[in-house]
């Protein structure tokens, strides 16, 4: 058994004892996130945000991903994306900075030239501006504060105000340690990123809602216990359930990771990493931060 409790209210794991070291762990880990954004300059951002042009091409026969990114990089775009779409290794999205009305051509006759003998078309090309991409970013940011606005509401409104508290600590802790991860990563920040944030957002919101129920059950089951062991118990007694979910979730999201192409690389990535972060948040950021905050007597 991966935990077990008994009436007297003993647990197996105290997880709280390590409590201030996970706290100086995930400092330092965000105090590297900090180091690496000023070295980097920022976070890199995809078409989304910063305006440019997609393209997307299909080859009459298979061509190797690795031949389309010289040719596109020898027409001048060496920061350019490119991603397989499908199995057949013919059809391709070309995405550049560039917004200039002859980029298409400009991109076609590049790969003509360094591809010769395999005849393509474009199928498709996507002009998006620089204003689109800040209405887009500002768009994200809203979307995220409204959730965490929602969810506080909601945990302080089911628990008690100090519970919403702890899990907006939470929430801030796995958006902070997402974006880190995709600063280290060096993945562009795209809508597909950002909607799996808020994804990771809910999933950790769950477990979280799911351990503060048992906190609350058992409150009333242990009374005239301490709360640092009513946390511990409850902890231990979903810890099972915390991890089997884990794990469960993160075979499926790895399946995407492997199969799923360059197209849901940024999904399945952030996502993957989500899981991690919000798993470890929510057994001992969420219950710690609730902890330290005492009710008003």
């Amino acid at each position: 058994m991966l935990s077990t409790t008994t009436d007297s209210g003993k647990y197996r794991f105290d997880f709280l004892k390590y409590r201030y070291f996970w706290l100086v762990a995930s400092i330092l880990y965000f105090a590297v996130g900090v180091a690496a954004y000023i070295a980097k300059g920022g976070f890199s951002y995809h078409i989304d945000f910063t305006g440019g042009a997609q393209v997307q091409i299909a080859f009459e026969k298979s061509t190797d991903i690795a031949d389309v990114r010289k040719a596109v990089s020898a027409g001048g775009w060496k920061d350019a994306i490119i991603q397989s779409i499908g199995a057949s290794n013919r059809d391709f999205i070309i995405t550049v900075s560039s917004q200039a009305p002859e980029t298409e051509a400009q991109i076609t006759s590049a790969i003509t030239k360094h591809i010769p003998g395999n005849p393509m078309r474009v199928d498709n090309t996507q002009l998006v501006g620089a204003e689109a991409g800040k209405d887009t970013a500002h768009n994200a940011v809203v979307a995220v504060l409204i959730s965490l606005v929602v969810l506080l509401l909601y945990i302080a409104l089911r628990f008690e105000f100090r519970f919403g508290l702890g899990a907006i600590i939470a929430l801030i802790h796995d958006i902070l340690a997402v974006m880190v991860f995709i600063l280290l990563a060096g993945e562009p920040i795209s809508l597909h990123v950002l909607a799996s944030i808020l994804a990771v957002l809910g999933y950790s919101m769950n477990d979280t809602v799911v351990i503060f129920a048992r906190i609350r059950e058992n409150m009333i089951k242990y009374k005239g216990m301490s709360e640092y062991d009513i946390f511990n118990i409850s902890v231990n007694q979903t810890l099972r359930r915390t991890l089997l979910t884990s794990v469960a979730t993160a075979l499926s999201v790895l399946a995407i990771v492997i199969l799923g192409g360059e197209t849901l690389r940024g999904l399945s990535v952030v996502m993957l990493a989500g899981i991690i972060i919000g798993t470890y948040s929510s057994i001992y950021i969420a219950s710690s931060a609730t902890l330290v905050i005492k009710p008003k007597n």
